[in-house]
């Protein structure tokens, strides 16, 4: 139910944070939400950066598992490789964030807008690894630290290659209603222009979701925990990655001792803090070794639990399928259906769809794999 000023009441026996105000998608924000916003939008407004080289995972993240503070141990799935890195020097990409405005000319302000997501996800990292007493912790906290999550998870360069793939197979069904999404020369940074106006349209909604989920914080005194250059993951199960209202966990590892994982078990309590025992290092480990795009990321404590293996050539990929049901429950009688899309962990795209003459092959997918 919702009152007068539009904050759903929340049974306090359920949930900790007693009256919870839900964003709207945005729309109602207040307090440190409302700044929070507010330092966004005014970087639309600042002067345009120079620089090139946007990181899509901070450097600041990454820091937690530097054995000096510039470089951290890397596993690269592709080549093989563990080797020090340069924090600078990885989670990089020239020009990821660089879009063209309404005038034509190309700029870096969401670069910038990247700045104080940075920011906030950077003290909310700094306060859980160091958190004891979860009664210190405001509403503030709880929507920081679901903001920069669901941010985290949206803005890699995996959901990138992951966005290009689902607009391929929509286009090649019908390129009027959904043209394909590619630079050219008219403007060279399309792509990332669509990329970063959906997760920045999508990232309340998200958060939201988020704020539904019980907080838990795996400690492990050990330091075995890893992480990757797609560092906030649902988990996989037979091979397909649950979605974001079914998966058991959402995973984000906050250093080699912890790992934010929400939950979909309500205890009452605003933190659950839980030792981690193997099963839930395991867990996170696999996570990461799926959900990875490319790099995995270990203390120098942890380089011999590098999973190594004779080849990674498996990673999330898109996975189409027709159910006789549409995301309602409602019945879709023959000859129709609804094409569901997942993500797979498989080397390439999983498309298995019916032969109904519906629906039109997209090998452009498998060229973003």
């Amino acid at each position: 139910m919702f009152d007068v000023d539009g904050w759903e009441v929340v049974s306090s026996v359920r949930n900790p944070w007693g009256r919870v105000p839900l964003t709207d998608g945005g729309r109602l924000l207040a307090g440190g939400a409302r700044a929070y916003m507010d330092r966004l939008v005014a970087q639309q407004h600042a002067t345009d950066s120079e620089s090139r080289r946007h990181h899509y995972v901070p450097k600041a993240y990454l820091r937690e598992w530097s054995f000096d503070g510039k470089r951290v141990w890397t596993f690269d799935t592709v080549t093989g490789h563990v080797k020090p890195l340069g924090i600078a020097d990885v989670c990089v990409k020239e020009n990821f964030y660089r879009v063209t405005g309404p005038n034509g000319a190309p700029h870096n302000r969401v670069e910038l807008m990247f700045g104080v997501v940075d920011t906030e996800l950077r003290r909310v990292q700094h306060l859980l690894t160091s958190l004891e007493d979860p009664e210190g912790l405001e509403f503030d906290d709880l929507l920081g630290l679901c903001v920069s999550m669901a941010l985290q998870r949206m803005r890699t360069l995996q959901e990138r290659r992951l966005f290009v793939q689902r607009n391929r197979w929509l286009a090649a069904q019908n390129s009027d209603q959904n043209p394909v999404i590619a630079d050219d020369a008219n403007d060279p940074h399309r792509i990332a222009g669509m990329h970063t106006e959906m997760l920045f349209k999508g990232m309340w909604d998200s958060a939201d979701l988020l704020t539904t989920r019980q907080i838990e914080l795996w400690h492990d005194p050990l330091g075995r925990f890893m992480t990757c250059d797609a560092p906030v993951f649902l988990p996989f199960r037979r091979n397909v990655r649950s979605s974001l209202l079914a998966a058991q966990y959402v995973i984000w590892p906050i250093s080699p001792n912890r790992v934010v994982a929400l939950s979909n078990n309500l205890v009452g309590e605003k933190v659950l803090i839980r030792e981690a025992k193997g099963e839930m290092v395991g867990m996170v480990r696999r996570a990461v070794e799926q959900g990875r795009e490319r790099m995995i990321f270990a203390s120098a404590e942890q380089l011999d639990r590098f999973p190594k293996r004779r080849s990674y050539y498996r990673r999330a990929q898109s996975r189409l399928r027709c159910s006789d049901r549409s995301p309602e429950g409602e019945y879709i009688s023959p000859p129709g259906c609804f094409v569901e899309w997942a993500v797979a962990f498989s080397v390439d795209p999983d498309v298995a769809l019916c032969k109904r003459g519906l629906h039109t092959d997209a090998p452009e997918m498998w060229s973003h794999t």
